[in-house]
C-alpha cells in the first residue's frame, strides 16, 4: 500500500482493536454518511491508503477489513490508528462534521456569548454523545454535542453560530445544583 497524502481527507473512525485472526478490526465509527465504510471504498488508516475489503456491524460499531491486512498481528498494529476518508458535501444538509463546529462562536439561547468551540471530546460509545468544551474568560465549560442541547444556526451575515441551551446549573456562573438532602438556607 502507498502512503497517503491525508490533505484532503477528514476523520472519520478510529480503530479500537483486532478481532479474530482473519485481519479484521473494530471501528468505532465517527462519520454517519452513508456508504462511509462500503466494501471497495479507500481511505487511510494511520498514514496507509487502503480499500475496504469487508464490512458489517458489530455491537454498535463495524468490523472492518482493509486491503493488505490479512492476520491478527497485521490487525494489532492499526490498533489507536485514525481513518481517514474524503470529505463530502454536506452544504444542502444540516449535517457538521466535528471538525467544523470546533472554532465557532457559542451562544445561548438567551442571548448571552458563551465564547467558541475550543475542542470536542469523544467519549466511549456507551455514553451516546461526545461532549462540546467551550472557551470563554474566566474558565471553559462542556456539553453535551446532543442535537437536543445544541444547534447550528446561520446569522444574517453568513456566519455560523453555535446556539446552545444548557441544561440548568451545567454552565459556570449558573446556579449550583443543591442535592436533595442540603438543608434548606437561612
Amino acid at each position: 500500500m502507498e502512503p497517503a497524502d491525508d490533505a484532503a481527507t477528514v476523520l472519520i473512525g478510529r480503530v479500537v482493536k483486532a478481532h479474530g485472526v482473519r485481519g479484521e478490526v473494530v471501528v468505532h465509527p465517527l462519520s454517519d454518511v452513508p456508504g462511509r465504510f462500503g466494501v471497495g471504498t479507500e481511505g487511510v488508516v494511520g498514514d496507509t491508503r487502503r480499500v475496504i475489503t469487508a464490512s458489517r456491524p458489530h455491537q454498535g460499531r463495524l468490523l472492518l477489513g482493509f486491503e493488505g491486512v490479512g492476520d491478527r498481528n497485521a490487525a494489532e498494529r492499526l490498533r489507536g490508528r485514525e481513518v481517514l476518508g474524503p470529505p463530502v458535501d454536506l452544504e444542502d444538509s444540516d449535517v457538521y462534521y466535528a471538525h467544523e463546529l470546533v472554532g465557532l462562536r457559542v451562544r445561548h439561547v438567551d442571548g448571552r456569548d458563551l465564547g467558541e468551540v475550543s475542542a470536542l471530546i469523544e467519549l466511549p460509545e456507551a455514553a451516546g454523545y461526545d461532549l462540546l468544551e467551550g472557551a470563554r474568560d474566566g474558565g471553559s465549560w462542556l456539553l453535551p454535542a446532543a442535537e437536543e442541547f445544541a444547534e447550528v444556526v446561520e446569522e444574517e451575515d453568513g456566519a455560523l453560530v453555535l446556539v446552545v441551551d444548557p441544561p440548568d446549573g451545567l454552565l459556570d456562573g449558573e446556579p449550583d445544583v443543591v442535592p436533595p438532602d442540603a438543608p434548606e438556607p437561612g
